[in-house]
């Protein structure tokens, strides 16, 4: 009902402007698939903005949206897609509805709105170890900034900043959970050739009705023990207080830093994230745990050149603090006591998508691993843009779960875009190979439309 309520203001809002100051655009784009197995490849369902799920084999989304411009530097967009998709999901959506405001430095984010894709599509999760493209975007309002602000001119030291409430709107173990998010980099920029970024990203998961404990915590204090991290205080019951034990809510974070530069006509950039959940993880007792990358593009080569851009990434995530227990033994990433859904949106992981769930979709069952992945981008044959994604990982279960012993699987997937013209059309191929089960092979097209 809140969503209608908000779509319904949207568009009041928008007709009420003078239609020919606003600049409408939508897209058409519709996908099938088959594939050999029970499941589809890894490839095909993941990183997939939750379009599509294991058991789909069509999706398709319809959207559209209308930029007013405020001012020479200031602009207001609506945008509204409606998406259906088979498999487990099998039904009718909305894959975006929102509002947005946008100036030179600052954006604004009300609604549900999908983020945007980065190096090409070439990483296994995008933005952050802990934020991929793998969900359906959640209803929320989001502040950020859009690009580095330097307290002087355009170089030396700046910031990037971001501030997001969110509501898991699923169906969850723990009902209308609320998501609290925060970032913080310090930049620094010598020359338009080197950059480098080091801050932290922080999530929580809180509030939200219990089935057990009913109502949790949800008042303003709750709310400052989230944002800075702080235990559950005195205003809680003791059940409670035994399942939280680092901290009010479902806590998770990373370190980060990137570092950019630019070399003989190729943009280069270099990746770390660490990930923790707790106070061990926190001061670095869970290393080398992460991912570690390096993305690199070609900004000279030719329009027909087979490869224009790269990516490598490297995740790790077995060590969990063994070495250093807290009070809860070692670490189980992505899972929690009370939070049990853990961080999951609509039966997806909602970061690291090499971290899986169990055959339920309910909890995360496997979260030890060792993954390589690799990405590729460019034309093959003069005129076929592609995309290409290689992973190879080790799987070795979880705390509280079976252990996998180090099961490998080998998951390809390649995207060609083979007309241009009218529409756009694309073949997917993939399959994922591993030493406890027989290939399974996947074949898809997609058929897209950009109305400007």
């Amino acid at each position: 009902m809140k969503q209608k309520l908000l779509v319904f203001l949207f568009l009041s809002f928008f007709l009420s402007l003078h239609s020919q100051e606003i600049d409408f655009s939508g897209e058409v784009h519709s996908f099938g698939l088959t594939y050999t197995g029970e499941d589809s490849p890894f490839w095909f369902h993941t990183n997939k903005r939750g379009r599509v799920d294991e058991r789909t084999n069509f999706s398709g989304f319809i959207s559209t949206n209308g930029v007013y411009k405020i001012s020479e530097n200031a602009t207001l967009e609506l945008g509204l897609a409606a998406l259906y998709q088979d498999g487990y999901t099998d039904k009718l959506q909305l894959d975006e509805s929102y509002l947005t405001f946008n100036n030179s430095w600052l954006g604004v984010v009300i609604g549900r709105k999908q983020r945007r894709d980065l190096y090409k599509g070439l990483s296994a999760t995008n933005q952050s170890v802990l934020w991929s493209l793998n969900a359906r975007p959640l209803p929320g309002i989001r502040f950020f900034t859009k690009r580095p602000i330097f307290f002087k001119n355009n170089t030396g030291l700046g910031f990037r900043a971001s501030l997001e409430e969110y509501l898991m709107d699923d169906e969850r173990f723990v009902d209308n959970t609320r998501l609290h998010h925060k970032s913080f980099h310090l930049v620094y920029k010598s020359s338009p050739k080197f950059q480098i970024s080091a801050g932290l990203r922080h999530f929580v998961q809180w509030g939200g009705t219990h089935p057990e404990y009913g109502d949790l915590p949800s008042n303003f204090e709750a709310y400052t023990r989230v944002v800075t991290g702080r235990g559950v205080g005195n205003n809680t019951g003791d059940a409670i207080s035994e399942q939280e034990i680092n901290g009010l809510g479902n806590h998770l974070g990373s370190y980060e830093i990137n570092m950019k530069t630019k070399l003989s006509g190729y943009n280069i950039e270099l990746i770390y994230n660490h990930l923790f959940e707790d106070g061990s993880g926190s001061l670095l007792r869970n290393t080398p745990d992460g991912r570690y990358g390096v993305f690199v593009e070609n900004t000279r080569a030719p329009l027909d050149s087979w490869l224009q851009a790269l990516m490598y990434e490297f995740y790790y995530t077995k060590n969990q603090s063994k070495n250093t227990p807290t009070t809860d033994g070692e670490d189980n990433y992505f899972n929690n006591n009370l939070y049990r859904s853990g961080w999951t949106y609509e039966n997806r992981v909602l970061g690291l998508p090499f971290i899986s769930l169990d055959p339920d979709r309910f909890r995360i069952a496997n979260n030890k691993i060792i993954a390589h992945h690799l990405g590729l981008s460019g034309m093959a044959f003069n005129k076929i843009p592609y995309r290409f994604l290689g992973s190879f990982r080790k799987n070795y279960g979880g705390k509280g779960s079976s252990n996998i012993n180090g099961k490998h699987v080998f998951s390809t997937y390649i995207d060609l875009n083979l007309l241009q013209n009218i529409v756009n059309l694309n073949l997917h191929l993939g399959g994922d190979f591993s030493e406890i089960a027989t290939p399974n092979f996947g074949a898809g097209v997609s058929i897209s439309k950009v109305f400007l």
